[in-house]
């Protein structure tokens, strides 16, 4: 009998449901990638810089272009300098992206691409299953590091959050989005059935609350990275999916280098597409979404980047005064990212990959042998990891 088949029979035994049914269909609003929806601020320019003569380089570069400068930021955290400015009418982000790395060699310029939630309401039939399932042990483990949240703000108040220490700072002017998304993520981080003595810091990137689709400016992930880096936060969540972006993929690679792990959704957009980010970088840990029975989520992205699988189909939580059931891979990941949180050897691990390796060890089969497109390493477990 196969590993996860021994899991199965472990959870039958408790009661829990044996079948869970499909998921609402994906919202109508285009892939990432796709079209103009994926960036936030269609005439913004963003550059990102190492050093004073790059900054003074770009600023006499753009200013003879005609570039209106927007922002000046310095990412210490990061060791970089972010500067945002307005491209010049009739002027396309491809054109302004070649010609101002070509006036500054040691720029990265890019677009601010938009990063979307990946999550849904799922159907409200099935029990609690996740703990059973992943064997977490019986009255949780203590958090062995902070843990930062890449999220929407998260509701403080919230019963789900009490005796938790929540840490925040927003990344962007204006009103922000509903927090229903960050709270939920923040409750499975800080549930004491699984972690206990939890710190967050909650990183709010979704502002326009009015808008039909929420998404975050890549530049708000880059200032999200760059505090998290700066306050020494070396564990953070990522529920969030979008287009490849090079200064996001700049800002990861800080990161990693800083010893940050990063944790994140593979994305909610079907097994056809191709590998969304952050989680689809080398750096970070890229976590799908099974049911019940380790079925993978049908909308749950596919590819040679997935890492590992956590439960993500029809999960109670409890942030309201009813509970709810959610489903996507956004509720999958703070699953392994908790997991890790508890685990001693990720405390002291020095870089990602031994963080990856440490799952890859301890996780259970879901498809072939070994690392697989669909299921990556498998179902993450919480076995026997508070005391080692």
């Amino acid at each position: 009998m196969s590993q996860f088949a021994h899991l199965v029979r472990g959870l039958a035994g408790v009661g829990l449901a044996a079948a869970l049914v499909g998921c609402a269909s994906l919202q109508d609003a285009a892939a990432p990638g796709s079209g103009p929806a994926d960036v936030v601020g269609p005439r913004t320019i963003i550059a990102l810089v190492p050093d004073r003569q790059s900054v003074a380089q770009m600023g006499q570069a753009t200013q003879s272009a005609g570039y209106q400068e927007l922002d000046v930021t310095r990412l210490d955290g990061l060791d970089l300098t972010m500067l945002s400015y307005r491209m010049p009418d009739g002027v396309t982000g491809p054109q302004a992206i070649a010609a101002l790395e070509a006036a500054v060699p040691t720029s990265t310029v890019g677009v601010n691409h938009a990063y979307r939630l990946q999550q849904q309401a799922g159907a409200a039939q099935a029990l609690e299953y996740a703990d059973a399932m992943m064997r977490w042990n019986a009255g949780g483990c203590r958090a062995r590091m902070p843990i930062g949240v890449i999220d929407t703000a998260i509701d403080t108040t919230s019963p789900a959050l009490a005796g938790t220490r929540v840490i925040t700072k927003t990344f962007f002017d204006g009103p922000a989005a509903e927090t229903t998304h960050g709270t939920d993520v923040a409750a499975v981080l800080a549930d004491p059935d699984r972690l206990q003595g939890v710190t967050l810091y909650g990183a709010n990137v979704f502002g326009e609350p009015d808008a039909a689709d929420l998404v975050a400016g890549a530049d708000a992930l880059v200032r999200a990275l760059d505090w998290l880096a700066d306050e020494d936060v070396r564990l953070v969540n990522l529920a969030l999916a979008g287009p490849y972006n090079k200064l996001l993929n700049l800002a990861v690679e800080r990161a990693a280098a800083r010893g940050l792990i990063l944790v994140a959704a593979v994305g909610n957009e079907g097994p056809t597409v191709d590998p969304l980010y952050p989680a689809g970088f080398e750096e970070v840990i890229a976590v799908t979404a099974v049911d019940v029975e380790g079925r993978i989520y049908s909308n749950a992205v596919h590819g040679p980047h997935v890492d590992v699988a956590a439960p993500g189909v029809d999960v109670i939580i409890a942030t309201s005064e009813r509970p709810r059931f959610v489903t996507g891979t956004s509720i999958a990941t703070p699953f392994v990212t908790a997991r890790l949180a508890a685990d001693p050897s990720v405390a002291t691990a020095r870089d990602v990959s031994e963080a990856r390796a440490r799952l890859a060890e301890t996780s259970a089969e879901l498809g072939p042998t070994g690392r697989d497109r669909m299921f990556g390493y498998g179902l993450a477990l919480a076995e026997g990891i508070c005391g080692e």
